[in-house]
């Protein structure tokens, strides 16, 4: 069954090129996820009645263009079911005429609340069947990247930390954004993105941006956290010349 929300790009969900940033993408995405599994009984509340927490692991989305200020669009979702460990869900956008723009995967893990551990999805009923993925394939295992460039850490602000007390995933992908030149964003669009979510980031952390160019058009991306040096996520970024 998919789900399906009437959209519109507002002023606030826009980048300097009047586009729909990348950040703005993902919390379309993260929202009508969030809304489909209430609707089909795995939502944020359910699942808390039993100690439980979805936690997005693993993204993979290809743009084609992105919408732009005040174009209206639809977004819609489904979910792909599970082999066990991940559930799967994929994403479509479609412009007024129905053609997709972009598309994505996505690999979600339920964890224990206290233990922090992975909890078998078999213990769902009615949970969908396993399906193949509008882009393919389901989002990969990354590697971490390599950089001899010195770090540059700095505090997790008020606003990044969600309602679980952890690190908003999205706010992992406006640092990354971020740490790209203003010169750099004139002259690239990224086309496609590709990220594992690998530990939680807390209040108290200080997060660095580490990236290693792969060629002129793919690199990888870390953030680093200060006290342990862990990568809290990994990205894989394809971009292109505008």
């Amino acid at each position: 069954m998919k789900h399906l929300n009437q959209l519109k790009a507002q002023s606030f969900h826009i980048n300097r090129f009047g586009k729909v940033s990348t950040p703005f993408l993902f919390y379309y995405m993260q929202e009508i996820a969030w809304e489909h599994a209430h609707l089909l009984g795995f939502g944020f509340d359910h699942l808390r009645e039993d100690q439980l927490f979805w936690v997005l692991s693993r993204l993979l989305v290809k743009i084609e263009r992105r919408p732009v200020w005040k174009e209206e669009f639809t977004l819609e979702t489904w979910s792909r079911g599970t082999d066990g460990f991940f559930a799967y869900r994929d994403f479509r956008f479609l412009d007024a005429n129905g053609t997709e723009i972009i598309r994505a995967t996505s690999s979600w893990l339920v964890l224990d609340l206290e233990t922090k551990r992975i909890q078998r999805l078999s213990q769902f009923k009615n949970f969908p069947a396993y399906q193949e993925s509008v882009v393919g394939s389901n989002a990969g295992k990354l590697e971490s990247p390599v950089s001899a460039d010195e770090l540059i850490y700095t505090p997790v602000l008020f606003n990044e930390i969600d309602i679980n007390q952890h690190f908003n995933s999205g706010r992992y992908l406006e640092r990354i954004n971020n740490s790209y030149s203003f010169d750099f964003h004139e002259n690239h669009e990224l086309k496609e993105l590709e990220v594992n979510f690998l530990k939680e980031g807390m209040p108290n952390d200080r997060l660095a941006v580490k990236q290693q160019p792969l060629n002129g058009a793919e690199h990888l991306c870390a953030v680093v956290r200060e006290n342990d040096g862990a990568e809290l996520i990994r990205a894989r970024l394809l971009w292109k010349k505008r």
